[in-house]
């Protein structure tokens, strides 16, 4: 057994249904997502955090080396009754073996007509 199928069956058995929402298909998995609690400065959009704050609004996003998200790709991520946009993502690997994606979700808003950058 590889540290990917290990890697699986700790989520089917212990992470939250969660639900990807891209390109007009949806997909159901499991996955661990997560308050992202960080101590220290931590960017997001460009936007700086500042240290020892927490603000439980951005989420850890630990799943399944079947699912890759990036900044734009449209994903949409349910969990909890919540939904959340990807923020940035990777792949962990190990050796040549994919383990996990990690993101960092950011809740989905409604945008507003005062939300968009006007250009003249």
């Amino acid at each position: 057994m590889n540290i990917h199928t290990t890697f699986k069956s700790v989520l089917r058995r212990y992470g939250s249904t969660v639900v990807i929402r891209r390109g007009g298909r949806t997909e159901v998995t499991r996955a661990f997502v997560q308050p992202l609690r960080r101590r220290h400065r931590l960017y997001i959009n460009d936007k700086v955090i500042p240290a020892g704050y927490f603000d439980n609004a951005y989420k850890l996003y630990i799943g399944d080396c079947e699912h890759h998200f990036s900044y734009g790709d449209g994903a949409v991520i349910s969990c909890k009754g919540e939904e959340y946009t990807v923020v940035t993502g990777e792949e962990f690997v190990v050796g040549n073996d994919e383990v996990y994606v990690w993101a960092i979700l950011s809740p989905k808003k409604e945008l507003k007509e005062d939300d968009y950058d006007v250009i003249d």
